[in-house]
């Protein structure tokens, strides 16, 4: 295996799926492909739908931005290299992208969001992205709910 790539958004769902992506890329000497992506929420009623202010679209990216920098760094400390993708668009439409333009060779994400991104990560980013991809997709469970099953 050459390239994973593995997408956050810094929950701990995603947290768990990057430390995974993390043990297999040191195990099998891959690169590591980071995604953080976004999409811009649309909310209204009646057909007169408003958009995330420029301040609101600044400040996701700014934290998505900080939340890839900071998984890049830890990778470096594990001797893994990776690297960052940053997107304004749709998460699962991105991720699928990035893959095949990395031709990787698995994508690993977690199971569910819910990060401090959550309300800019719309319907089930990980449903699209195991239905559309062209490389198997690991799926790792929430770290909460492994935990109450193991108990």
């Amino acid at each position: 295996m050459s390239t994973i790539v593995v997408a956050t958004d810094g929950s701990a769902s995603a947290r768990a799926a990057v430390e995974r992506a993390l043990e297999e890329a040191r195990s099998s000497q891959a690169t590591v492909e980071l995604v953080g992506a976004w999409s811009t929420p649309v909310n209204g009623t009646l057909g007169a739908p408003t958009y995330m202010s420029e301040d609101a679209f600044y400040a996701t990216r700014d934290a998505m931005r900080e939340i890839l920098d900071g998984t890049q760094a830890h990778a470096a400390e594990l001797g893994v290299t990776a690297e960052v993708h940053l997107v304004a668009g749709d998460p699962a439409v991105a991720i699928c992208k990035v893959a095949e333009e990395q031709h990787a060779d698995m994508i690993i994400m977690g199971s569910r969001g819910h990060g401090p991104l959550a309300a800019a990560l719309l319907g089930s980013v990980t449903a699209h992205v195991v239905q559309h991809a062209h490389c198997p997709v690991m799926v790792v469970p929430d770290p909460e709910r492994a935990a109450r099953h193991a108990a």
